[in-house]
């Protein structure tokens, strides 16, 4: 055991020092404390996924601004509207707790396969292992929700009134992420529908699929071309010590 304070040898102190600091800096050192806070974030990020959708989910059926208050009860709708409301409300109720499950699953996967990873040293571990995934998870998280929003827009379009999905308000949250931000145009802040635009509200919904796809390919390429960057700049790196020139210093004989 390593004595902590000079001459003297105080035992709780010596304890505290050998069981908390120093196995605090062999893990700083070893860099175990950064990889585990990074897949903390990741961890974090995943409960997010679930207990904010299942929380958005059952907030926002109620209270005043609510969805049966906007779309059930209101007396400014026929009964037919409301009748298409109330089977907008079971379906996207339904979808909406599967789409937050799906992102807390998704979520989880890839940071069990983060955790997975061998850690080297910080700049590999966070330019050559934890961004390129992080890349495919954004990818990953902009498909489900613009999937989410067109099938969305087609119950709208099949009931004529409206469909329940509150997790489109996270378009707004994933505004501000970087890699994410380039898919939220895509997804709307609602979803609603009306029989006298019935082709053009399925039409919406069919194409809000099928972009899912093309912007889950373009993440998909997205990495590619920031794996191949880091390898440019890794082949230069290990190539730049080539640029030394030898150099002699003579002294001129009298």
């Amino acid at each position: 055991m390593e004595k902590n304070l000079p001459f003297v040898n105080v035992g709780f102190i010596d304890n505290a020092y050998n069981n908390r600091v120093l196995p605090l800096l062999g893990k700083i050192d070893n860099g175990n404390l950064f990889k585990w806070f990074l897949v903390l974030i990741w961890k974090i990020a995943a409960l997010a996924f679930l207990l904010g959708g299942v929380y958005l989910t059952i907030a926002g059926i109620f209270g005043d601004s609510g969805y049966i208050k906007m779309n059930i009860t209101n007396e400014l709708l026929s009964g037919g509207q409301k009748a298409g409301a109330s089977f907008g409300l079971v379906i996207g109720l339904v979808l909406s707790l599967v789409c937050a499950w799906y992102l807390y699953s998704n979520t989880k996967k890839r940071t069990d396969e983060l955790n997975s990873q061998e850690y080297g040293d910080l700049l590999h571990f966070i330019f050559l292992t934890m961004i390129p995934r992080t890349i495919t998870l954004a990818g990953e998280i902009a498909f489900t929700l613009i999937i989410y929003a067109g099938l969305m827009q087609i119950i709208a379009g099949l009931d004529g009134a409206a469909a329940y999905a509150p997790l489109l308000s996270y378009g707004d949250v994933f505004i501000q992420i970087p890699g994410v931000n380039m898919a939220s145009a895509l997804v709307p802040s609602s979803v609603h529908g009306n029989y006298d635009n019935f082709i053009n509200d399925m039409r919406m919904g069919i194409m809000g699929v099928a972009a899912a796809f093309i912007v889950l390919i373009a993440y998909y390429i997205y990495r590619e071309i920031y794996n191949y960057g880091m390898k440019l700049v890794c082949a230069l790196i290990a190539f730049m010590p080539k640029f030394a020139l030898p150099i002699a210093i003579r002294k001129k004989a009298e």
